[in-house]
């Protein structure tokens, strides 16, 4: 069993350092307890909210494979897919939270068929649509609201799968 007072926090927060397996998942823990707080707080949270929180779980697995005895340039190479893996669910629930609403509009107001995608290509529907987005924020804040969780949950997740494999000791 670990003791807590053991535990060494500074892994989170400051570069350099080593992190062993329990400070490692201590410092993810409250590194993503510090994200969900931000985002409750705020849905659309900035991007520069979300640069301390990739700052600081970048330091945690630099701080993890220096003492694993690996490159703690991997740690680059890790935040890189989270934050690929964060745009595309995150994007992909605001396309789907947006898509009925914009399939209204297309068919009540420009007459568009749903069926025939070869429509949604047309420069003057997709002209049409932006002023409409354009003149409509709530809409797209609504999308950015909707789409904030699961990129939370996309970046996290597969920060954890990245964890397990930093986690484990080191073939020395």
């Amino acid at each position: 069993m670990v003791s807590l007072s053991r535990l060494n926090l500074k892994v989170a927060f400051i570069p350099g350092l080593r992190a062993s397996a329990d400070d490692f998942w201590l410092a993810l823990g409250v590194i993503a307890l510090i994200d969900a707080v931000r985002l409750s707080i705020s849905p659309t949270a900035g991007l520069l909210s979300w640069l301390v929180v990739a700052f600081f779980a970048l330091c945690a697995f630099m701080n993890r494979l220096r003492d694993a005895g690996r490159a703690p340039t991997i740690a680059f190479i890790l935040l890189i897919g989270a934050s690929v893996i964060k745009a595309l669910s995150g994007l992909f629930a605001m396309a789907w939270a947006i898509m009925p609403q914009v399939l209204t509009y297309l068919e009540e107001n420009l007459g568009v068929d749903p069926d025939d995608p070869a429509q949604f290509y047309d420069p003057q529907i997709q002209r049409a649509y932006q002023d409409w987005l354009v003149a409509n924020p709530e809409i797209v804040m609504s999308a950015l609201g909707a789409g904030a969780w699961p990129s939370v949950w996309g970046f996290w997740l597969t920060l954890v799968i990245a964890g397990v494999w930093v986690s484990r000791p080191s073939r020395r």
